[in-house]
């Protein structure tokens, strides 16, 4: 069993039938799922109370270099600009055969930053749009 290592994993863009492309720089991709705590307990639950949780939320914090021209940036772009603001994506690891995340996204807070001493960069926060294809953190490949 070894370390996964960060820079193994990537976010692609669906930019054509059966066509992903990941978006070219991408130095950081952080994925979060997270869902609202809610209160269960009524005045027969005591001094503990009980709490559920309820429906999931996952999303992705993407940065990097900007290079262009790029397919997949181009794709993000556009899809951010849309109404609604949404695109399909995967995450899986580099020269990987499992897909680890599949499903469409809503893309927001979509910004560049053009510094005079350093290179452009690009951020952007991604969340789904429904409910995944593939939701799979774990999977192995083969």
């Amino acid at each position: 069993m070894a370390n996964e290592q960060g820079k193994d994993w990537r976010l692609y863009i669906k930019t054509g039938a059966n066509v992903w492309t990941p978006i070219g720089g991408e130095t950081s991709l952080k994925w979060s799922r997270s869902s609202q705590e809610q209160d269960q307990s009524d005045k027969d639950t005591g001094v503990y109370g009980a709490s559920t949780y309820g429906q999931q939320k996952i999303s992705f914090a993407v940065a990097g270099n900007l290079k262009l021209p790029d397919a997949g940036f181009t794709a993000a772009e556009v899809a951010s600009k849309a109404s609604p603001p949404e695109i399909e994506v995967q995450v899986k690891k580099v020269g990987g055969t499992a897909i680890k995340y599949q499903g469409r996204v809503a893309i927001g807070n979509f910004s560049a930053d053009f510094p005079k001493d350093g290179p452009a960069t690009y951020s952007m926060d991604m969340a789904n749009a429904a409910a995944p294809t593939v939701d799979n953190l774990s999977a192995v490949d083969a």
